[in-house]
């Protein structure tokens, strides 16, 4: 008797097969083995597995798959996906994704991402502040700052001194921290060669020398004191804190002087230091005032246009 499980046969009257040991009994119809069905070999059922494959219907003329197997997306042929694998999403061949790799997002080649890099995603910027890729700062809008080459601007050290003698009278604008400390610098220098020069010259040219220096530079000096507290939004009146903080400095130290020649030095001191003691608070509260950024549009004028910006 033949088992129905491995085919081996058995003696007759056998209860178990000698072989697997499985029950012979209920062993009907298994005798004859044509009965059993024989599985197909390996390179046949692939065979057959590609032969109707290949006469399904795809999508596509020819469409290829992953790894050659038929395309379920219906893609043409050819394409190429990651890695020059085949491209299951059915993207353009040779559209560039993340660092010059295959895209696999199927947007246009070329976009840009962040810093330089090409955007995986496609997508524009939604924020437009970097100044660097040449999109406008959030809110920019030029009805609101001041595109004109004049005051207020971010300036360098040259255009600063041209800009400091063109307002030389002008009371009434704006100017920025960059206008305002050039400006400073410059006069320091000034007075620096003016110095300088006065050790080869004779006692009544270097006086003359040094009042005109002063005269040629109080107006201008004064004027863009009195913009910059403007363009710090503050009144252009705090500047007589300046010349009364200058005219106690002066006064004091004359009347100090004189007062030392006369034999009495201690009341020259003290009047020297009472001065400096007044004029010191004033030049602080002035510093910070001139130290401040620029604020918005106020009665005197636009505020300077983004550095990104210029023309």
């Amino acid at each position: 008797m033949r088992c129905k499980y491995c085919n081996y046969e058995n003696k007759p009257g056998d209860k178990y097969c000698e072989n697997c040991g499985a029950s012979l009994e209920n062993n009907t119809g298994m005798n004859d083995i044509s009965s059993v069905p024989v599985p197909p070999p390996a390179n046949q059922g692939a065979n057959a597995q590609s032969t109707g494959a290949n006469n399904a219907p795809q999508a596509g003329n020819g469409s290829q798959g992953y790894n050659g197997q038929p395309n379920p997306y219906g893609q043409p042929n050819g394409y190429q996906g990651y890695n020059g694998q085949p491209n299951p999403y059915g993207q353009p061949n040779g559209y560039q994704g993340y660092n010059g790799q295959p895209n696999p997002y199927g947007q246009p080649n070329g976009y840009q991402g962040y810093n330089g890099q090409p955007n995986p995603y496609g997508q524009p910027n939604p924020y437009g502040q970097p100044n660097m890729y040449g999109q406008p700062p959030f809110g920019y809008d030029p009805m609101y700052f001041n595109t004109t080459d004049e005051s207020p601007k971010y300036v360098e050290f040259g255009e600063a001194v041209s800009l400091f003698f063109k307002n030389y009278l002008n009371f009434k604008g704006r100017s920025t921290r960059s206008e305002f400390w050039y400006a400073f610098l410059f006069t320091f220098l000034v007075w620096l060669g003016v110095v300088f020069m006065s050790i080869f010259m004779s006692r009544t040219a270097s006086n003359i020398l040094t009042y005109a220096v002063d005269a040629a530079l109080f107006v201008p000096n004064l004027a863009i004191e009195v913009r910059r507290l403007h363009d710090a939004g503050k009144s252009g009146w705090w500047v007589v804190g300046s010349i009364l903080a200058t005219l106690l400095m002066v006064y004091s130290t004359i009347a100090g002087l004189v007062a030392g020649l006369g034999g009495n030095i201690e009341a020259g001191n003290a009047l020297i230091g009472l001065g400096y003691l007044i004029a010191f608070p004033i030049c602080i509260v002035l510093i910070i005032f001139w130290c401040r950024p620029s604020v918005g549009a106020n009665k005197w004028g636009l505020p300077p246009r983004p550095t990104g910006f210029r023309r």
